[in-house]
């Protein structure tokens, strides 16, 4: 073996200062002086901020270590990576393991500090661009760059059952460790939703009882638990349980996640509803609590086993859930498309067979591989309509743009598909290599340039049929085609996993944004590790890659992989179900003013519930598709109270800082719509106040005359309501959401505290008789700790910046364990949005959504109980009172249980580091 040039110090210093300069070039992207020209405003919001470091946009995906090797790999199809070569860390000498066919970089010089590479294709092809060496930190070299919390051995214990010199086991696990990250928030938000439909109770956090479901009763016992041989405590409380849980049936409000509770006097088809339900919040406490403790060891608990090894009657149930939407789907597939299936055989009749055309249209409606391809079908659409097709955005083709836009849709999807796959592969390769989002549009301009002139005949010839004539007679024609056509297509229950059937049955209680959000990211995080675990196994790495048994499930990632497309596709937020239609209008009319005691009959009387006759059920209709049909709306009564976003709504402060979020363009269109004497030259934020005074005195009574079956003078009435209306909800469901979202930030957090303290308790005794609950900041307490007195924590965030250290150290003197405990239950229930009303009036400023998230909890934590003396618990309380605005100190103080970790604790503390990127804005 060659021997290996190690480089003298002085080299060393000079290498990392050029990596530094590198560094610094490719994030400046020679940009300073076209910034020094530009206002304060473009600077902070430039016009084509990079999206990606070139490294990636160039084509390289990863660098692995193995013990004395190096192994990097490329971007291939999809997500898929290709291994380019095997790099001796011992004298750099490299190898080349991918062929020339497949390969996509040129490796170039690699030493101690840096890596050099250049692209084979897209971006910058040539260009050699500079990468460090992951094996390097601190001018030392080392197989593997240790970890800042010092866990990854507990890790790799954890998931493989010993541990590795490598990156490679690690990086996979981090992956896995992204499930259960996003899986805790959003199975905490439903937790919380759900407990919200019992209506708030006079308690801060009241019965929590999602809070105390599980999985490892059955339907008999929860029903009938006097029955079990369960201890008597056991007993009381899921006697409890059940109570609470019949309260929830009543409410009806379960209809607002699509649970229809059947109309029929037969008790076995009630019962079994019943257990139906009873089965999916169960699932849900389960998966809660597996999430937000850590349950690693115990496998009836853990995440991916427990679903397995329960009673089978919880299985049984998921298969009901998705059997019945792949029937809803499937059912008179044919028959129910007839017209687009008839009008794609008689364009297409030239290039496909009549059965082929139904299994690509069933394909493309149902599967939606479209989405799969790794672009946007839709957007290519959108540029040749925009540059080429201005006809085809005539009114003349408003009632049947929807159909029109699918048929040309799926003519682009076959295109790719099945005609011109590698064309689709060559424009997936452009866009990864494209650095900005304006790069991205130019991508798609020119393709879309290339295909009008492949597809403007057919566009020409699906517009000249859409018409009524055409379609009826279309709609009347018989289809000769047997719906067993579609028998290899159809899926069911059985081609799933229990896992992804457990994850589809968690999207009943999501909007469409938060489905898309959960099921990308899990598609992401399955498929990295399908890539990770393909790379380990192969010829040239062969490392060991054995799971534990707690984890055997990410064996099949692969397959959740393409489970999940499929989930993704076929789940949809649910329309909520007709017998909850009395509570829905309830909810809308409290939402718009009415005092939420009216009672029933007053509301049927106001809406004509019980009346029949032709034009009188005007308001009714009104009502229901303006509120109750407002994903919006449904959100806000999901996570919040009707009475309560009314009454928050009447702060105009608040409102103006909502709405100071929303673009200026969407404000103008905001205001020409809602005002009725617009004055468009007036200043935007004139504007906004205007529209702040709308939201604040907004009154049922604004609309009671709102005619649905208006013309002229009554339907610019309508419209304007309309518009008044969809402000109103969306400003609210911003503040809400946004909310939502932080607290989000410390879920996660919270998630991670559990899961890092039982790690952690197996390598500090002192840790091993602890218990986190009885006080949340012995971690952070016990390894600040381990430094000052013997210099061993395995902290090295703690161990290598004292400073840091001192300050997490006065945090945690500044909190107490009361304090922590209820700050994490806050943060578990949701308790500011739940408490926002009681306390957003008093907020002097309102500057940012962390500034209001952390007051009203700060309120929240320091709100006198009758038997304990505020003295003695809490001394920030005058602080509030005072400046009424959140502390500072008090915020590091409460999140002193994560100075742990110092990036995170810095992070979630200080409100200049808080992501406002997540904050969300109307577009």
């Amino acid at each position: 073996m060659a021997k290996k040039n190690k480089m003298k110090p002085r080299e060393l210093r000079e290498a990392q200062k050029k990596a530094r300069q590198l560094k610094a070039a490719e994030i400046n992207n020679n940009a300073a002086p076209a910034i020094a020209a530009m206002s304060a405003a473009e600077v902070i919001a430039p016009a084509a901020e990079k999206k990606k470091s070139s490294v990636k946009a160039a084509g390289m995906k990863s660098i692995l270590v193995s013990e004395n090797k190096m192994y990097i790999t490329s971007f291939g199809k999809g997500n898929s990576a290709v291994l380019e070569y095997e790099v001796d860390n011992n004298d750099y000498n490299k190898t080349q393991l991918s062929s020339k066919d497949n390969s996509n970089i040129e490796l170039g010089d690699v030493n101690e500090v840096n890596i050099t590479f250049s692209s084979k294709h897209g971006f910058g092809s040539g260009v050699e661009i500079n990468t460090s060496n992951p094996t390097h930190r601190s001018g030392e070299s080392s197989p593997v760059r240790w970890d800042m919390l010092g866990l990854k051995s507990e890790l790799e214990k954890r998931f493989f059952g010993k541990t590795f010199d490598d990156n490679i086991h690690i990086q996979l696990i981090y992956n896995i460790l992204d499930i259960e990250k996003i899986l805790a928030v959003y199975v905490t938000n439903i937790v919380y939703a759900l407990n919200n439909m019992l209506g708030v109770k006079g308690s801060e956090s009241y019965d929590d009882f999602m809070g105390y479901l599980s999985a490892k009763n059955t339907y008999e016992v929860f029903t009938h638990p006097d029955k079990s041989n369960l201890s008597d405590k056991v007993k009381g409380n899921i006697k409890k349980s059940f109570s609470t849980f019949n309260d929830l049936l009543k409410t009806k409000r379960l209809g607002y996640f699509g649970l229809e509770e059947p109309k029929t006097k037969d008790t076995n088809a009630l019962e079994a509803y019943k257990k139906r339900v009873y089965h999916m919040l169960a699932i849900v406490g389960q998966i809660r609590q597996s999430v937000f403790h850590d349950k690693s060891s115990k496998l009836h608990e853990d995440l991916y086993s427990f679903i397995d090894i329960i009673d089978s009657e919880y299985r049984e149930t998921l298969d009901y859930l998705v059997d019945e939407r792949f029937d809803s789907i499937n059912k008179g597939f044919i028959q129910g498309n007839k017209v687009n299936i008839s009008l794609l055989i008689d364009m297409m009749k030239d290039d496909y067979e009549a059965d082929d055309i139904i299994r690509l249209y069933y394909d493309f409606i149902v599967l939606k591989s479209q989405k799969n391809l790794g672009f946007s079908i839709k957007k290519l659409r959108e540029k040749m309509l925009d540059e080429y097709g201005f006809r085809f955005k005539d009114k003349q083709y408003d009632s049947v743009r929807s159909k029109m836009y699918k048929l040309m849709d799926f003519l682009l999807f076959c295109n790719y598909y099945r005609n011109d796959v590698v064309a689709g592969e060559a424009l997936v390769r452009k866009l990864r290599f494209s650095m900005t989002d304006d790069e991205k549009e130019g991508i798609y301009a020119d393709e879309a340039e290339k295909l009008w002139g492949k597809f403007r005949n057919d566009f020409e010839n699906i517009a000249d049929h859409m018409n009524g004539d055409v379609i009826k007679e279309l709609g009347k024609a018989d289809m000769d085609f047997d719906e067993k056509i579609l028998d290899s297509e159809k899926k069911n229950a059985s081609d799933l996993l229990y896992f992804s059937k457990m994850i589809y049955m968690l999207t009943y209680f999501l909007d469409g944004k938060e489905i898309n959000d959960l099921l990308t990211t899990l598609i992401s995080k399955f498929d990295n590790i399908k890539e990770f675990l393909k790379i380990m196994k192969s010829s040239a790495v062969n490392v060991e890659c054995e799971l534990t048994a707690g984890y055997k499930l990410f064996n099949d990632s692969q397959r959740i992989t393409n489970e999940l497309f499929i989930v993704k596709n076929i789940a949809s937020m649910r329309k909520p179900a007709a017998s909850a239609k009395l509570t829905m209008f309830r909810d809308a009319l409290t939402i718009l003013g009415i005092d939420d005691k009216i009672t029933d009959d007053r509301i049927s009387e106001i809406l004509k519930l019980k009346e029949k006759g032709k034009g009188i059920h005007g308001l009714r209709n009104f009502i229901t598709n303006n509120v109750i049909e407002s994903s919006r709306f449904v959100y806000l009564i999901k996570y919040a109270n009707a009475q309560k976003i009314r009454e928050v709504a009447k702060n105009e402060k608040v409102v103006m800082f909502v709405l100071g979020g929303i673009p200026d363009t969407q404000i103008e269109r905001y205001y020409k719509s809602c005002v009725e004497f617009p004055d468009m030259n007036s200043s935007l934020e004139a504007k906004r106040s205007e529209l702040a005074r709308m939201i604040k005195n907004i009154s049922f009574d604004d609309f009671k005359n709102v005619k649905q079956q208006a013309k002229g003078r009554e339907n610019v009435a309508k419209e304007r309501a309309k518009a008044v209306i969809g402000l109103y909800l969306t400003v609210m469901y911003l503040l809400v959401k946004n909310l939502v979202n932080v607290n989000a930030r410390y879920v996660i957090a919270i998630h991670c505290l559990e899961r890092d303290f039982g790690l952690y308790k197996e390598i500090i005794p002192e840790l091993a008789s602890k218990n986190l609950k009885n006080d949340y900041r012995i971690l952070s307490q016990t390894l600040c700790e381990l430094c000052d007195d013997r210099d061993e924590s395995p902290n090295l965030f703690l161990k290598k910046n004292r400073r840091l250290r001192k300050c997490v150290e006065v945090d945690i003197n500044n909190a107490d364990s009361s304090m922590t405990r209820k700050y994490r239950n806050c943060i578990a229930h949701l308790t500011v949005v739940r408490e926002l009303k009681e306390y957003i009036g008093d907020i002097r400023t309102v500057d940012s959504y962390f500034s209001i998230y952390h007051y009203v909890m700060q309120r929240c934590i320091t709100k006198r109980e009758d038997d304990t003396k505020q003295e003695d618990k809490i001394k920030y309380e005058d602080d509030l009172l005072k400046n009424h605005g959140y502390t500072k100190d008090f915020v590091k103080a409460l999140n002193s249980p994560f100075g742990y970790n110092i990036p995170r604790f810095k992070n979630l503390s200080i409100e200049q580091l808080f992501d406002r990127n997540e904050y969300l804005t109307e577009k």
